[in-house]
């Protein structure tokens, strides 16, 4: 068997695996910025590069192979214990307020220095004999380790992030990596020597185990909170991790990579989560015959654009299905799932309305996330929304959550005709849809609205005054009030998420 090629297999898998799980780890503590992943990928290879150098001045100065392949198989334990040791100290900085990034880098490059110790050593056992073949006998170390590069995001980017929790996604990397110590420390002529280390790696094998084991598989998450609180239930896929919080009376919040998402309060008269938003498109639009609303969060608003009148079909597009098993624990949510009007499609938006370019809509909501956040530009830009307008009725509207951006709302401007903010939300069509906002018809409406055969409004109420005489915002009134001049999001400037965007620190 050539062990070198399969050591710098093991090299490149592990290496490539951890980087995704610290993508994902340092994400998540930062809020889903964009520029995380960059934070990220620069720590990583300046950890690279240092363990590399190690690596190839230990080739310079070892006496032999034997001490060589002891360099490695020390490397691949201590790159084992630091897999599950750092993320853990940064949970723990991070959680205490040490939000330093020189401490994340070195926490990050140290990382990643171990098993980049171990790639030069690899190549260099496997190229210094039978120098009339090194050339092939290069190639496979090198082929090795790309393999085991390109083979490590995808079992861990889709078959570990989707069934296992960041936690376990990280012990699982830790344990391979140990199984691989033990076996070469077996394989290469086992000396006492490594045959301690082997048992060495066993026993702490163990531990790990052990301790994953006692440990709650949601734990790295669980510290990383943005609230400060124990989320009641966190579910984790590749698509990201979805936390939800207790809150009073049943109305519990919903976090998404570790920003608000919405709650799931049904009660105009509370009105903990901006429901006079979504409940505005039953005014403006009023007999929608075919809704679409791009984004689920937990449900709250699909309950109640179910009960707008005349609604006979409503299509949500979500691209996380985790959002449909956490709407599961709501009775009013999940049952609103369960309406035969509704179906919802697990998909990317702007895919799924491209191959289904006959479909028209009378109401579009958008259930956008923050301004700021990584690969918001996709559902922000002139391009998308003129997908959008694409598939919508001679007198639909369009409404989506622009979450304080400007940007977002001059974008809306150039592509309809009127487009409007009220609160936070902007409203577009190609007519002017303001007058049918604070009508007699429009508080006739809100007063016969139901949420499963209870009235939503509570009578005799304000609640309909208050949220009808809430005034519509026009696009200049919005800039005299900035401190900059609005731009246009397209999907190439990225604007809000770069130039605009929130800072790592």
């Amino acid at each position: 068997m050539n062990y070198p090629a399969l050591l710098s297999f093991v090299c490149g898998f592990a290496s490539l695996s951890l980087e995704i799980l610290w993508v994902r780890l340092y994400s998540f503590a930062k809020l889903s910025t964009p520029a995380a992943f960059g934070f990220v990928l620069l720590a990583y290879l300046l950890g690279i590069a240092l363990g590399a150098h190690g690596g190839a001045r230990a080739c310079r100065r070892a006496p032999g192979d034997a001490r060589l392949w002891y360099y490695s198989i020390v490397a691949l334990l201590l790159s084992a214990l630091t897999s599950l040791a750092l993320p853990a100290l940064f949970g723990w900085m991070t959680a205490n307020g040490l939000q330093n990034p020189i401490l994340d880098i070195l926490t990050i490059a140290v990382a990643s220095s171990a098993l980049a110790f171990v790639f030069p050593i690899a190549h260099h056992l496997g190229t210094r004999q039978l120098l009339e073949r090194q050339g092939h006998r290069f190639a496979l170390v090198y082929t090795s380790n790309v393999t085991g590069a390109a083979l490590g995001p995808l079992v861990t980017g889709y078959i570990l992030l989707e069934h296992l929790s960041l936690q376990q996604s990280f012990l699982v990397i830790s344990i391979a990596q140990l199984a691989a110590a033990i076996f070469f420390a077996l394989a290469i002529r086992g000396t006492p020597r490594r045959m301690a280390m082997a048992g060495a790696g066993v026993a702490l094998a163990g531990v790990v185990a052990l301790s994953g084991a006692g440990l709650d598989p949601h734990v790295l998450v669980q510290n990383l909170n943005q609230t400060g609180e124990r989320a009641t239930k966190v579910i984790e896929n590749r698509h990201g991790i979805i936390t939800l919080f207790e809150g009073k009376n049943g109305d519990d919040a919903v976090y998404g990579g570790n920003v608000y998402d919405g709650r799931t309060n049904l009660s105009p008269e509370r009105n903990t989560n901006g429901l006079q938003r979504p409940l505005l498109m039953a005014a403006l639009q009023p007999q929608p015959r075919r809704v679409l609303m791009v984004g689920l969060s937990i449900g709250t608003w699909l309950a109640l654009v179910n009960e707008f009148p005349g609604v006979e079909q409503v299509d949500v597009v979500e691209i996380n299905p985790g959002y449909l098993s956490a709407a599961q624990a709501y009775p009013l949510q999940a049952r609103a799932l369960k309406d035969p009007r509704v179906n919802v499609v697990v998909d990317d938006a702007r895919r799924w309305l491209r191959h289904q370019p006959e479909r028209r809509y009378d109401l579009i909501i958008m259930n956008t996330t923050w301004h700021w956040r990584s690969s918001i530009s996709l559902l922000l830009s002139t391009e998308f929304l003129q997908l959008m307008k694409s598939h919508m009725t001679l007198g639909a509207v369009l409404s989506f959550n622009a979450t304080g951006s400007g940007d977002a709302f001059l974008t809306a401007s150039k592509v309809f005709a009127h487009a409007y903010r009220y609160g936070n939300f902007v409203y577009a069509a190609d007519f002017d849809f303001r007058g049918r906002k604070d009508t007699v018809a429009s508080r006739d409406l809100y007063r016969g609205l139901r949420l499963f055969d209870k009235p939503l409004f509570a009578s005799p109420s304000t609640t309909i005054d208050r949220f009808l005489l809430q005034p519509f915002i026009t696009l200049d009134t919005a800039q005299r009030a900035y401190e900059r001049p609005f731009e246009v999001i397209t999907d190439h400037n990225m604007i809000t998420e770069f130039k605009y965007g929130r800072t790592l620190y």
